[in-house]
């Protein structure tokens, strides 16, 4: 066995000789005695194998778990979210707020020159001949 086949073998099956496949098995356990390599791969793969295991008992925050079930036990809402629903006046005033923001909107874009929409309606026209036409009666009308 060399030390790639070994590698790989710990990569697929761990460290534990019994999830080795029975057909390399005796061949691996007897490379990683005999080679140095074998036994410095194994004692790699161990030591990982242990820092792993370490990892996944994560601590939890401090008094975390026991305000998380404190919270669904007294069925109690953040302060924003009582601040909103209490009360028939906040959602009334929350519903109003996109329409006057809207209001404002639509009162900064107003063009305040009447003159201008005369002449935007006038551009409308591409043959001068009855731009001229219009104009005149225009001016007649007045």
């Amino acid at each position: 066995m060399t030390a790639d086949e070994f590698a790989d073998l710990l990569d697929r099956f761990g460290t534990d000789s019994v999830a080795w496949p029975s057909s390399s098995r005796n061949e691996a356990i007897r490379y990683a005695r005999v080679s140095d390599e074998g036994r410095r791969l194994l004692a790699e793969s161990i030591a990982f194998d242990g820092m792993l295991a370490d990892s996944a008992h994560v601590p939890l925050a401090f008094r975390l778990r026991a305000r998380i079930l404190e919270r669904i036990a007294t069925n109690e809402s953040p302060a924003w979210w009582s601040w909103i629903t209490h009360g028939t006046w906040r959602p009334a005033l929350l519903a109003l707020v996109p329409l006057a923001f809207g209001f404002v909107i639509g009162n900064m874009t107003l063009e305040e020159d009447g003159g201008s929409t005369d002449a935007s309606i006038f551009l409308a026209f591409t043959d001068l001949e009855n731009f001229v036409e219009l104009n005149e009666s225009v001016a007649i009308d007045d």
